[in-house]
Formats: C-alpha cells, sequence, structure tokens
C-alpha cells in the first residue's frame, strides 16, 4: 500500500483525469454523504448511497455506492473529512441522471483504496464559487448554482403518496427573504435537522441547487445531487457569519425582513386597486400604504387547520378530516384569520390577513368577488401576495 507522501506525489485535479481512468488518484473533502436509498429495476435491485467530493479547484464530483459497498466504506466517506482516493473508475456522466460534474463520476471497484488524511483540502477556491442571493436573483429559470445565505425559517414537511417537499426561508446581508423548497430526502432528513437548528440562524452553503421562478417569483429547490453544508468553514460562509453578528447587534430581527416580492411589487393608490383600473395579470405585484382602523372579526379570529399543509379542516368530535390532503384524523392546530379594515384618504376596504401575516387577499368594495390584482400591507412581518 503506498504511503499517504506517496499518495500526495500521485494526486491529480478532478478535471485533468482522463475519461476511464483507473490509476489515477485524487484528494477530495467529502460534503455530503446521502441516506442509503432502495432501488429497484428490471435487472437488479438493491440499495445505493450517493457521495458529492470537492477537490482544491473546487471542482466537484459524486460516486455511488451499491449495495455491498456501503458496509465496505461505512467508516469512510464521512462529511468534512479529507481522503485520497486510488484506483477508483471513472465513467463517463449518464446522461439521463443529474451529475455535480459535467463528464465524469467515480465508481468504486474491488481494488479502490480510500485513505483518510490530516491533510485537509483547502476550501478557497471552492468558496469563491458561491453565489449571493442577489448574484443568484440574476440568472434565468433552471440555472443550476452554489448559494450561501443564512437560515430564517423552517415549515414543516408536506407529503403525499409521490412526493415530499419542505419550504426554508433564507435571506442575505441585505436581509432579502426567499424561500427554498427541499424535495424528497432533503425536505425529510435535513429539514428536520435544520428545524432543530433555525433559532441559531445557521449559515447554509447549498450546493447544486436550481433557480425556480413561478409566476415572476424567485426561488430554489435541491435536485437529487444537491448538498446542504451547514455553518461551513470557508471564506464566504465567515464572511456572511459576520454581517448577521452585525446586524443581531444592531438589534435587527432578520424574520421579519420584507420579501423581494413587498421591494419590487409597485406602490399604488388604494382605490386604483379598488376600481380595477389596474392590469389583471397574475405577474403584477402591487402594494399601498394604508391605516387600519377596525378588526372585523376580532371574536372569532381562530380556526382548525391541518398541520402538514396548514388549510382548513373539518373537524367532528376531535377527528379531522383534511380535504386537501385527503387524509382522515390528521393533527391540526388552530390558526388565525384577521379580517381588517383598512382606511387610505376616501377609500375604505376588508383585507384578511392570515396567521403570521403571510399574505393578503382583498376584495373590492361592495362586492363579493376578488381582483387579481394583489395588495399588500408593510407591517411587522412580510407579506407574500396573493392572486
Amino acid at each position: 500500500m503506498a504511503t499517504e507522501s506517496e499518495l500526495a506525489n500521485q494526486t491529480v485535479p478532478i478535471n485533468k483525469i482522463p475519461k476511464n481512468s483507473v490509476d489515477s488518484v485524487i484528494r477530495v473533502l467529502v460534503i455530503r454523504r446521502g441516506s442509503i436509498t432502495p432501488y429497484k429495476n428490471s435487472r437488479h435491485e438493491g440499495t445505493y448511497r450517493t457521495i458529492i467530493l470537492v477537490d482544491e479547484e473546487g471542482i466537484k464530483i459524486q460516486a455511488t455506492l451499491f449495495n455491498k459497498q456501503i458496509e465496505t466504506w461505512k467508516d469512510f466517506l464521512k462529511p468534512n473529512k479529507s481522503y485520497y482516493i486510488a484506483k477508483g473508475r471513472y465513467d463517463r456522466v449518464n446522461p439521463n441522471y443529474s451529475s455535480v460534474h459535467k463528464e465524469v463520476e467515480l465508481a468504486f471497484t474491488d481494488n479502490t483504496v480510500i485513505t483518510e488524511t490530516d491533510h485537509e483540502v483547502s476550501t478557497q477556491k471552492f468558496s469563491d464559487g458561491f453565489l449571493s442571493l442577489d448574484a443568484a436573483d440574476n440568472l434565468p429559470n433552471g440555472s443550476i448554482l452554489d448559494l450561501i445565505c443564512v437560515l430564517v425559517s423552517v415549515n414543516p414537511i408536506i407529503q403525499n403518496a409521490t412526493s415530499k417537499r419542505r419550504e426554508i426561508v433564507v435571506t442575505n446581508e441585505l436581509m432579502e427573504p426567499t424561500i427554498v423548497t427541499l424535495w424528497g430526502d432533503f425536505a425529510e432528513n435535513d429539514g428536520a435537522f435544520l428545524d432543530k437548528l433555525k433559532d441559531d440562524k445557521p449559515i447554509l452553503g447549498l450546493c447544486d441547487v436550481r433557480v425556480s421562478i413561478y409566476k415572476g417569483r424567485f426561488g430554489i429547490s435541491t435536485i437529487p445531487v444537491s448538498s446542504v453544508l451547514i455553518n461551513p468553514i470557508f471564506q464566504k460562509a465567515i464572511d456572511l457569519r459576520a454581517c448577521r453578528e452585525i446586524i443581531e447587534a444592531n438589534n435587527k430581527d432578520i424574520t421579519v425582513a420584507p420579501t423581494k416580492a413587498m421591494r419590487r411589487a409597485i406602490e399604488v393608490p388604494l382605490d386604483h386597486i379598488l376600481d380595477g383600473l389596474l392590469p389583471e395579470s397574475q405577474d403584477s405585484m402591487y402594494k399601498f400604504k394604508a391605516t387600519i382602523v377596525d378588526i372585523l372579526n376580532k371574536d372569532e379570529p381562530w380556526y382548525f387547520s391541518c398541520k402538514t399543509c396548514r388549510k382548513k379542516v373539518r373537524v367532528i368530535e376531535e377527528a379531522a378530516t383534511c380535504a386537501n390532503c385527503n387524509i382522515d384524523n390528521v393533527e391540526y392546530a388552530m390558526r388565525s384569520l384577521i379580517a381588517e379594515e383598512i382606511h387610505q384618504l376616501e377609500d375604505q376596504a376588508p383585507v384578511i390577513l392570515e396567521e403570521e401575516v403571510r399574505s393578503v387577499r382583498k376584495y373590492r368594495k361592495r362586492a363579493k368577488k376578488t381582483t387579481n390584482a394583489a395588495a399588500q400591507i408593510n407591517q411587522k412581518k412580510p407579506k407574500v401576495a396573493k392572486d
């Protein structure tokens, strides 16, 4: 077996490994060790685990362990550890599957050698590849990127027979809240872990995530080969942590900053909304300033909601049925829905504020049907407009 010094002399960057090579040596940092997942196809069935690695050039490559390989390497390839990997096989990427590298991926053979090293992989170039939220906002829909951000809040997981997802809210040094949707195992495993840490507002490095723009709203989603790094130790994460600490020292609450939708919404007079003078486009966002003059349902502001989807449920003898989840006897909780009378000059209108002022539904004056123009009120907490 080669010594560590010999392995160091043989090491080459991932991007310089010849395709189909079996003799190359790489020194890499493990940034993700996926959960063990069952699979079944027409030829095989078993389990697999995805490993994501990065070298000193900031280049990522993925490896997949199958069946007995998972047991063989169970004490190796741990997150945040550095390793030499020799005698791996470098195959061409299958275009039918997601990959962190455009051309090659690593496969393990019976001859593969993995050696842990205290010679840690430098993360300087890896750090340089991370974008902030404001830079990511300029990318086109579907772009894949590495994102650095601060965790603000974690919502409950939503799942059905075919999918699992969980929304988290992140922000940056400009205090711009953005929704990140975690899918599949990320929703269940990483999301549950983040939920325990949310009060600490950790720094997150989200690798290989996708820009998702829906109805003009910017968001981020995970894909199967994404990685979630919590409080990573590299320069951009350290800088963002310092910014977060300055914000907290100034007694600013990053959880109540206005959303990007609020900042970008066009400010208009209330009567323009009430009289239907604005374009009825789903992508149009409007806001107005007004004074709250009364709370219309102050005596009964509560309703029962599903803990999974937060939709209203029907409760009979303490058993709740959720029509949205199509499940009987779901867990439920009390939530508030506040109807307020607002006033702006000569115009008045009822506005319904959902719990935590997450959204606002606005009605035409003296009419039951809603307008297509969305309205927002800038109070203590961010609001997302609803068409």
